[in-house]
């Protein structure tokens, strides 16, 4: 009997459970997961080091590059501030963006996205890990840096020279001259290595001509000028003078030029080549050799050949000087000349003194 009521309500139990099910509505499909963002792709080759005073050029190969705004962060090695620069394309199919002049000592950047949401998407390297592009110094930039280290960053000097030569004659009549010149000097060590200005001035005599015999037959002749002066790197070690200057002499207004050549460093040892012209007074050439062999002293040998100051008679002035130079502080220098030559006779003497000084 037992057995018979337990089979019943099993079987009631199944019905009731298919009753429910056929009144039951069917459950609502599942919805579709939304698909991902688009995201570009930047395939991009960094650079390790870039030329100063050049921009830096950055290329990248782009999937989709339209899928985000994309852009390089950048800024200069110390500054605190980001810049961005824009991807453009470039006529051979890829992408570039231009990043201002390069400074030592470099600069670092990342590339970075924007989708249509706002959300930002590295893409190389980061805001916390940019790559940093090394800026390489130029020849110049080099050639400065080590200047300025051995003048100790002083860049100006006031300097006064004095030379004069007694060319002496053969009758006994006076033939010599007697130059002054005050110059300030400005460095800038770049290709233009220095601007100088000063006021010079050059006083005279010498026989009125080849035939003068008495002492009372000489010319007075004189200058007296404002030059400016530019002193061109043309090399590591060739450098060239250029002189102008203007000033006024026994006859009227004059104008004189002046140029050498330099092969070696200026402050060691060097040849220099030059010459200088003026209207009135004449010519003048010059050639220059110059050791540091002993040290703290700078010596140097020239043979000169000069028309000073303003010679009538046909013989040319030669003479030949030796001088020296002693750093007797790290900003004054001493100078000192002797030189020994002649024009028409036996050969006489000369010399000079100069001091400068540095700040």
């Amino acid at each position: 009997m037992k057995t018979h009521v337990t089979a019943l309500s099993l079987l009631l139990a199944l019905a009731t459970s298919a009753r429910a099910e056929e009144g039951a509505s069917p459950a609502p499909p599942a919805l579709p997961a939304p698909p991902p963002p688009v995201r570009a792709l930047v395939v991009h080759v960094a650079p390790a080091s870039a030329p100063a005073g050049r921009p830096v050029e950055l290329e990248a190969e782009i999937d989709a590059p339209f899928a985000e705004q994309l852009t390089v962060r950048w800024r200069a090695i110390g500054d605190s501030q980001w810049q961005d620069a824009a991807f453009e394309r470039s006529s051979a199919g890829g992408w570039f963006a231009t990043l201002p002049a390069a400074r030592m000592p470099g600069l670092e950047y990342y590339i970075r996205g924007q989708d249509a949401a706002g959300v930002e998407v590295a893409h190389f390297a980061s805001a916390a890990r940019p790559h940093v592009v090394r800026v390489d110094p130029t020849l110049i930039d080099r050639l400065e840096e080590l200047d300025r280290e051995r003048l100790g960053g002083r860049v100006n000097q006031v300097a006064i020279d004095v030379i004069g030569h007694d060319f002496g004659n053969r009758y006994d009549l006076p033939d010599r001259f007697l130059r002054g010149e005050l110059t300030y000097t400005h460095r800038l060590l770049r290709r233009i290595h220095h601007i100088a200005f000063g006021f010079g001035a050059i006083q005279g005599r010498t026989p009125a001509s080849d035939a003068a015999r008495a002492p009372s037959e000489y010319v007075l002749n004189g200058l007296r000028y404002g030059f400016g002066e530019l002193r061109l790197r043309a090399h590591a070690s060739v450098f060239l003078d250029l002189r102008v200057a203007l000033g006024v002499s026994q006859d009227g207004f004059d104008q004189a030029a002046r140029g050498q050549v330099i092969f070696g460093k200026p402050w060691r040892s060097s040849v220099t080549v030059g010459g200088e012209v003026s209207g009135d007074l004449g010519p003048s050439a010059w050639v220059r050799l110059q050791w540091d062999t002993a040290p703290p002293l700078l010596m140097g040998a020239s043979i000169v050949r000069t028309d000073l100051p303003g010679a009538v008679i046909d013989a040319a002035g030669l003479y030949l000087a030796y001088d020296v130079s002693y750093r007797l502080a790290s900003r004054l220098t001493v100078r000192a000349q002797v030189s020994y030559g002649s024009r028409d006779g036996a050969a006489h003497l000369g010399g000079g003194l100069g001091t400068a000084v540095d700040f």
